[in-house]
């Protein structure tokens, strides 16, 4: 434990749950983008992102928790990583450069832990976020777009696929064959890893041609997440992805389909996105800090 200029930094325990919820939705009240999350949505997170209560830093001022860094902890690209799922700090208590004192308390613990990197996703036009993680060292990594659109505003023509189209629902995802259909690497929480890991309901529906699979998506029908949607690449634009959009609306408990930090390098996915009207509503930069 350190104590600074009036705040105590220490890492947390799975008792202070409940307290880092409320301080995470009181310090992301008025965020960029105001978030709105239920404790059932905010345990989907702690699970579905890997989270470790020993590994995240709290902030504390007279015995409250006043900011914090969410640390989930595995792998990103075969190398151990911490990834940053929330830093937040109450809005009395910004001014401190508290992100950046977080971030010096833990930053010795993951790497005597054998942490080797950190990564984050802040959103464009947080200036002072971004600011914040440059002077601590991190850089940018690519850029990712979010959309949603209501499914009555998406094109899904009825044009029928080129080929017959077989749709079904698996119970054990072939996770590896799916990797060759993928031109990108997902963020983090929409990798298998973080699919696997949600307590939420999910499924995954593959497309099969001729009994054998060329496409698959992989979603959350409560939210209408799409975490992984891709087709083998000799079987695109015959209409499969479309397909298989359409089934998981069927299934959706919700009037609108929700696709998260999408690499904008993956021109083929950003050119079907805007064909079937699923609306841009915010740009992320993922940022990346080796601590070797």
């Amino acid at each position: 434990m350190q104590t600074q200029a009036s705040y105590t930094f220490s890492f947390l325990r799975e008792h202070d749950i409940p307290a880092l919820y409320d301080t995470f939705v009181a310090a992301f009240d008025d965020y960029v983008i105001p978030i709105k999350i239920s404790r059932e949505e905010f345990a989907i997170k702690i699970r579905r992102e890997g989270v470790e209560p020993s590994f995240c830093a709290g902030a504390f001022h007279g015995g409250q928790l006043v900011g914090f860094i969410l640390t989930g902890l595995g792998e990103w690209q075969g190398i151990p990583t911490a990834y940053n799922a929330g830093t937040g700090v109450l809005p009395e208590h910004r001014g401190h450069q508290l992100t950046k004192r977080l971030y010096a308390f833990l930053l010795p613990k993951l790497r005597e832990s054998g942490i080797e990197q950190c990564l984050l996703e802040v959103i464009n036009g947080n200036a002072a976020a971004f600011k914040v993680y440059r002077s601590i060292g991190f850089g940018v990594v690519r850029t990712l777009k979010c959309y949603r659109s209501p499914v009555g505003e998406l094109v899904l023509s009825s044009k029928e696929p080129e080929h017959t189209v077989e749709i079904r629902q698996v119970a054990k995802p072939n996770w590896k064959a799916y990797a060759d259909f993928c031109d990108v690497r997902p963020s983090w929480q929409n990798t298998k890893e973080a699919f696997c890991k949600s307590p939420d309901q999910k499924l995954v529906l593959e497309a099969l041609v001729e009994e054998v699979p060329v496409g698959y998506v992989a979603f959350f029908p409560r939210t209408g997440a799409i975490a992984q949607l891709a087709v083998h690449g000799e079987n695109r634009n015959r209409g499969i992805a479309k397909t298989l959009l359409k089934e998981a609306i069927k299934r959706a408990q919700v009037p609108a389909l929700l696709l998260l930090n999408v690499d904008q390098t993956n021109t083929t996915v950003a050119t079907f996105i805007e064909r079937i009207h699923l609306k841009h509503f915010l740009t992320q930069h993922e940022m990346l800090l080796s601590l070797q």
